[in-house]
């Protein structure tokens, strides 16, 4: 599997200067990863046309009413970007997933999805993640596989783990300021594996 085929450019922020925390780190991944695993708008039961200048107060508030998004469901909730930071943290709670060099890869499995996706943060300043005597982090990689994926993840997780530890892909990571260049270069960049 591609790198690039975990990701998409909209899924990835370069040199981020907002980002001082690790809560702030897992909340602006889960917030990526929501928006892309959202279903399109279309799930409104009609659309607002515009109010008929003697329309009554009553008829419009039932045309909103009914034009308001579908409730979401439960499935869609573990979804939401509360949802994946929730898989997050309790993922972090069994144990940090920084690992050398500047690096951390929170993951989790979640039900409700149907391939791997990720998203990644290059930092502009590199955050304590609760990594003991490893260096700070300055570059965030938020993995979520389908729940069933037990196997696909393991070894998802230890190629990263494996690619990461290429200090010119790392240092190449750093240094870009925009994620459709940052993109295109992990798509030149090929296969994982």
């Amino acid at each position: 599997m591609d790198l690039s085929e975990l990701l998409a450019p909209e899924r990835i922020r370069c040199k981020c200067d907002e980002v001082h925390s690790k809560k702030r780190a897992l909340q602006t991944l889960a917030e990526m990863l929501s928006q892309s695993l959202q279903p399109a708008e279309e799930e409104t039961e009609e659309e607002v046309e515009p109010a008929e200048p003697n329309s009554s107060i009553g008829q419009l508030a039932s045309k909103l009413l009914k034009s308001r998004p579908k409730p979401s469901d439960e499935n869609e909730n573990t979804l939401s970007e509360m949802g994946i930071l929730d898989a997050f943290i309790i993922r972090e709670r069994l144990g940090s997933t920084c690992l050398d060099h500047g690096i951390a890869l929170p993951h989790s499995r979640l039900a409700h999805i149907n391939q791997p996706i990720a998203a990644l943060l290059t930092l502009t300043n590199p955050i304590d993640y609760d990594n003991g005597d490893k260096p700070a982090v300055d570059l965030i990689l938020g993995l979520l596989v389908p729940e069933e994926c037990n196997d696909e993840h393991l070894q998802i997780l230890a190629t990263l783990a494996r690619r990461f530890s290429d200090v010119a892909l790392r240092d190449k990571l750093r240094s870009f300021d925009s994620a459709e260049n940052l993109y295109s270069f992990l798509t030149d960049l090929g296969s994982l594996s």
